[in-house]
Order: structure tokens, then C-alpha cells, then sequence
């Protein structure tokens, strides 16, 4: 195997895997109505049991798959941008693939919801109805299906850095990309602190950071797609 052959694929693939990762997002946005959001275990139980689909898409069980994709896209951000900061990079890499991992993993033990509803619509006693909501709370404090969670933080941290690199490299990613990413993660910055200190400011910030999130996948995306064009070029020779 040529030595570009390794940065062309995996450029290729971080790219994919982001525009796909935007695809879903935006998906979510637009035919997902918020104002009938289930607000308890018992609506969660009954969306399962009017429609298994719907719920899953409401949980946003597609979560699990879309950031699982953007831990490609920081392999191949780490693979473009290593050799202008290694030590930053690596730290930056290592947040990014922490936060996949941290955001992922309830979110799969969220899809036990499926059978706890399965087993609450044919339970033949209060008493076993009461243990299946006790249950379904309990997996629902695990995590909520919205970017407010610790494993996004850590990974709009790892953006945030990798931003920065990108602005003093100058070369690789031109300097809307670079704003965007560090617009994102301050806008994520303000929306866990507005939990803590103005909850009534959180959903706002949480909206004003997708619009620096989406344009910065997008951009992300192709410039990777492009740079694995580049780096095919050698290999031809």
C-alpha cells in the first residue's frame, strides 16, 4: 500500500461519515414536532406502542449511528492536523472519541425502553406496571436525546481546540471553517452553563449552536472529501 493511500481513505471517510452525521441531524429537526414530545415514561410507553419507528425516532435513537460517525471525522481531523500541533491534537482526539464513546453507550441502554413498553402493554396488574415505569425512569435518567449531555461537551472541547489549530495552521481549512468551530463550542459552552445558572436560556442556546454545528459539518465534510482528492493525486503518479 502507497503511503497516501491511508490519509485518502480516511479523509474520504471522515468526510462521508460528517455529512451523513449532518443529514441525520437535520432529519431529526425537521419531522420531528417538538410540541408532542413525550414528557413521561408512561407517553414513552404508549409512542412505543402506537409505533415502534416514531418512538425510536423521537428518542433520537439515531443519535447512536450519527456520532458514532463523527468519531471517524476526528480520526481523520487528527490525521490532517497532527503534525501542526501533536500535542494538542492528540488531546483534542483523545475528548473527541471520549465524548463518542460517553455520549453512545446510554443512549443503546435507552433502547431497552422497547421492551420495558412491550412488557407494560400486556402487564396484567398495577403492580407490575408500577416496576415497568420505575425501570423506564431509570433508563431515562441516563441520558436526554438532545445535545445537552457531557459527552457532547466533550467532544464541542475537542472541536473548540481543533478549531484553533486550524486557525493558526491556515492551510488546510480556511478560516470560516475555523470560526464556525470555535463559534460551536463556545455556543455549547453557554448552554451547559445556562442549565446551571439560567435554565430558561438553555433550549435558545442549545438552537443558536445548531447553526454554527450544521454549516461547520458541511464545511468539514467536503473539505475532507476534497483533501482525499489531493491526496489520491501522488498516488497515480
Amino acid at each position: 500500500m502507497k503511503q497516501a493511500e491511508f490519509p485518502s481513505s480516511l479523509y474520504r471517510l471522515g468526510g462521508l461519515a460528517v455529512l451523513l452525521t449532518l443529514t441525520f441531524y437535520v432529519s431529526q429537526f425537521v419531522l420531528i414536532r417538538w410540541d408532542q414530545y413525550p414528557a413521561s415514561t408512561e407517553e414513552w410507553f404508549a409512542l412505543f406502542e402506537r409505533s415502534r419507528l416514531l418512538a425510536l425516532f423521537y428518542m433520537n435513537a439515531l443519535d447512536i449511528l450519527s456520532v458514532t460517525l463523527l468519531g471517524v471525522m476526528f480520526l481523520a481531523l487528527l490525521a490532517a492536523l497532527k503534525s501542526a500541533s501533536p500535542s494538542w491534537m492528540t488531546v483534542a482526539g483523545y475528548l473527541g472519541l471520549l465524548g463518542v464513546g460517553v455520549f453512545v453507550v446510554p443512549r443503546v441502554a435507552m433502547l431497552s425502553m422497547l421492551p420495558l413498553a412491550e412488557s407494560y402493554a400486556v402487564a396484567a396488574d398495577d403492580l407490575s406496571r408500577a416496576r415497568l415505569l420505575a425501570a423506564g425512569e431509570t433508563l431515562g435518567s441516563l441520558g436526554t436525546p438532545t445535545p445537552e449531555t457531557i459527552g457532547f461537551l466533550y467532544m464541542a472541547v475537542a472541536v473548540f481546540v481543533m478549531s484553533i489549530i486550524m486557525l493558526r495552521e491556515g492551510r488546510l481549512f480556511n478560516r470560516i471553517v475555523a470560526w464556525l468551530g470555535i463559534l460551536a463550542g463556545l455556543a455549547t459552552f453557554a448552554n451547559h452553563l445556562s442549565l446551571l445558572l439560567l435554565p430558561p436560556l438553555a433550549t435558545p442556546l442549545m438552537i443558536a449552536s445548531g447553526f454554527f454545528w450544521m454549516p461547520w459539518w458541511l464545511l468539514v465534510g467536503l473539505r475532507l472529501l476534497r483533501l482525499a482528492g489531493s491526496a489520491d493525486q501522488p498516488a497515480s503518479v
